[in-house]
């Protein structure tokens, strides 16, 4: 089975007026059961080493948030950037060396804000929130990546007979707390983009960032999106490290 954490950033809810953060984004970091307890041992070695201490210790923050490790905020606030930068990039070369791949769709506000307002996108006021047609999206794009993965095992015959086996199911893993509803899953799998994606589990499986290092490391993916997002012709070198690496797959936008 592989699971797929989701990760997000940008969440004002349903307010575009923070100017910083005019998107919403979403990732989910894609990876087979057998590799989650050799990832989270890895994590744990790497923040025992830059803290002291495991999360949640004395010493140590209950879990790493991207933009208080990045603008160093709260437990970062002593930090000076070269160790915050390395603190990043180690968490990034758990991804880049395992070639872990990322996904992300993304929303402008914005956009849904007038969606909401205009009688040609109706279908905007189905949306309770930024991250849900986003969201929307994201799952159909892991639809597609699985079937990808799955075609290029089938043998001639199979690829011949149209046949498309579902070989791994996929469990998707959300964030407690983190404003994903119970029910939204099912719900997608039952709409025209979702019907096809047999290989999805039916219900999400919820879990706090504390406890898997794949939540953390997938907000981290988002956090860095969503910077470039929001200033594209700046610098963004560890965006471009995940992108050239091989772990961002690729950037969905929405669109209403």
């Amino acid at each position: 089975m592989h699971l797929f954490y989701l990760g997000q950033s940008g969440d004002t809810g349903n307010s575009a007026a923070d100017a910083a953060q005019p998107h919403h984004v979403i990732t989910g970091l894609l990876l087979h059961e057998s590799q989650c307890i050799a990832l989270n041992g890895e994590f744990d070695a790497l923040c025992r080493r830059h803290f002291g201490a495991p999360l949640g210790e004395d010493g140590a923050p209950p879990e790493v948030r991207p933009a208080e490790l990045y603008q160093g905020l709260r437990h970062f606030a002593g930090w000076k950037p070269a160790r915050r930068a390395e603190l990043v990039q180690d968490c990034l070369d758990l991804l880049i060396r395992r070639e872990a791949p990322v996904l992300a769709a993304y929303l402008r506000k914005q956009d849904l804000i007038d969606g909401r307002r205009s009688p040609a996108s109706a279908g905007a006021l189905l949306w309770r929130h930024p991250a849900e047609p986003a969201l929307s999206r994201l799952l159909f794009a892991l639809s597609m990546y699985l079937d990808e993965e799955s075609l290029a095992t089938l043998n001639h015959e199979q690829l011949m007979a149209g046949q498309l086996p579902v070989t791994e199911f996929t469990q998707v893993v959300a964030p407690a707390g983190g404003g994903i509803e119970p029910g939204y899953l099912r719900d997608f799998l039952r709409s025209d983009e979702g019907q096809d994606a047999a290989g999805l589990m039916e219900s999400f499986h919820f879990a706090a960032p504390q406890s898997a290092a794949a939540l953390q490391l997938a907000n981290l993916c988002a956090y860095f999106i969503r910077r470039w997002l929001q200033r594209p012709d700046d610098p963004h070198p560890y965006l471009e490290a995940i992108r050239d690496n091989r772990v961002l797959q690729v950037i969905y936008p929405v669109q209403l």
